[in-house]
């Protein structure tokens, strides 16, 4: 059954709060099951295992109850514990009612309301990023949090099913594995290569899970002798806007997308990219009273390459700002 979490994430971009909360369910009765991803890892460093990730909706669709059944169950636990950290997180309304401080809850109740609410934000922050589009869905990462691959299940949710499935994917996972042991060897610039396979080899839209990856090649070749690192600077810009939508926090957006308008490792048009999605995350973000510096930020998008093929939508946009402040928009 297709469950749109990221709808029940997110309304808007620059939302703070969540429409709904993650608590999970299972994990707490359920010792083989770390709570959050925070957990897993720290378990995943000490026992050098890798990590497989249940995303459920236990009660509100037809397979998350059932499945989550047969994962615990002690047929399949025995197959998958000794290879892997186990993490549960369960978006229902079951779970959401957990999170919840009530008045009249004794002290104990009231701190493991709050608990349960810190576990939510951990798995919100994780959903949103890896926006899962069904329920039940099963990942799995390395043991240093990259991710691997999203297990396809094929309608078998049964124990053979899930065990197929897995055996599947454990080549990528073999292959990942020996791609993050060349990063630990050889000079700079090999190890920066040896990062740029991961880089590559994984989905763009899960290359947040690589972030310290990104961040060690960017410190790794700071003069960018690879070629490379006008990619790594996007994908860190668009990880750190992303964090800062969650927060609630478009300054901090702005103040990413303007350091990679700056910054000279990326191309003229790139760099035009992001002056221009600084200015739409103001105007997204405030009110009539920013005008001027939405033009400003419009007038450097254009300046950085004036002649690409977007120079004529960005030079109508600060037109009609222009009007739009002329006319009364801003505000004294």
């Amino acid at each position: 059954m297709k469950n749109n979490i990221l709808k029940r994430l997110l309304k808007s971009l620059f939302i703070s709060a969540l429409v709904f909360a993650a608590a999970p369910v299972f994990a707490l009765d359920n010792a083989d099951f770390h709570p959050d991803m925070d957990s897993g890892l720290a378990a995943a460093k000490k026992s050098s295992k890798n990590i497989l990730i249940f995303i459920t909706q236990e009660g509100e669709d037809e397979l998350s109850s059932s499945f989550m059944k047969t994962v615990t169950s002690d047929q399949l636990l025995s197959q998958i514990t000794p290879s892997y950290e186990l993490v549960g997180m369960d978006f229902s309304q079951k779970a959401f009612e957990k999170t919840v401080v009530h008045d009249v809850d004794s002290p104990e109740n009231q701190q493991a309301a709050k608990d349960a609410a810190d576990k939510m934000q951990k798995n919100s922050r994780f959903a949103a990023l890896i926006n899962p589009e069904f329920t039940p869905a099963v990942y799995l990462f390395t043991g240093e949090g990259y991710y691997v691959s999203h297990l396809v299940l094929k309608g078998s949710e049964d124990a053979a099913g899930f065990m197929t499935a897995l055996k599947a994917d454990e080549e990528k996972l073999t292959a990942i594995r020996q791609m993050i042991d060349r990063t630990k060897t050889g000079k700079p610039l090999e190890k920066v290569a040896a990062i740029d396979e991961i880089f590559e080899a994984t989905q763009p839209e899960y290359r947040f899970f690589i972030i310290d990856l990104v961040n060690t090649a960017l410190n790794l070749d700071k003069k960018n002798k690879s070629g490379y690192m006008n990619k790594y600077v996007i994908t860190k810009t668009e990880y750190d806007a992303m964090i800062a939508f969650y927060d609630n926090d478009p300054k901090a957006a702005m103040a990413a997308y303007e350091a990679a308008g700056k910054n000279k490792m990326l191309t003229k048009d790139e760099r035009q990219q992001a002056y221009y999605m600084a200015a739409l995350v103001l105007v997204k973000s405030s009110g009539p009273e920013t005008i001027p510096q939405v033009l400003d930020y419009l007038q450097k998008s254009l300046d950085a390459a004036p002649a690409s093929k977007n120079a004529p939508q960005i030079k109508e946009n600060m037109e009609y700002f222009k009007n739009y402040k002329a006319e009364g928009g801003k505000t004294e």
